[in-house]
């Protein structure tokens, strides 16, 4: 009885677990809309940074441009690797307009942020 009810209970993880790839898949991976992106890149550095309202409100519109960049290139290669070098440049420039908007102290948070966060993209590049 005690098998019967492992082998039960191993089956509907198994059930459970394609049912959750099927469905990762069918909505492209439950990946967050450019609007999403944005708004929690905003959030993030503004726990960060203690942005003022109207930081907030331009650096949204840097960072949804970006992720609305990097959501077409990412769609139209599967060139993973190709499409992180061309993303690159563009991230650049957006860091450098989203600095602009910074006061000098959290321009230097900034950039200390901005380098914690590519570590963290060429670890999962590996």
């Amino acid at each position: 009885m005690k098998n019967l009810k492992s082998g039960l209970f191993g089956i509907l993880m198994l059930l459970a677990t394609a049912t959750i790839a099927q469905e990762k898949q069918g909505n492209g991976g439950w990946q967050r809309t450019p609007e999403d992106q944005a708004k929690n890149t905003v959030e993030r550095l503004d726990k960060q940074l203690k942005l003022s309202q109207s930081q907030k409100d331009s650096i949204y519109v840097y960072a949804l441009d970006l992720s609305k960049k990097q959501q077409e290139l990412f769609k139209s290669t599967d060139d993973r690797k190709a499409a992180f070098e061309k993303i690159q440049p563009i991230r650049l420039n957006t860091d450098a307009k989203i600095k602009s908007f910074l006061t000098p102290e959290q321009s230097k948070s900034y950039d200390i942020l901005q380098k914690e966060m590519q570590e963290r993209r060429q670890q999962r590049q590996k």
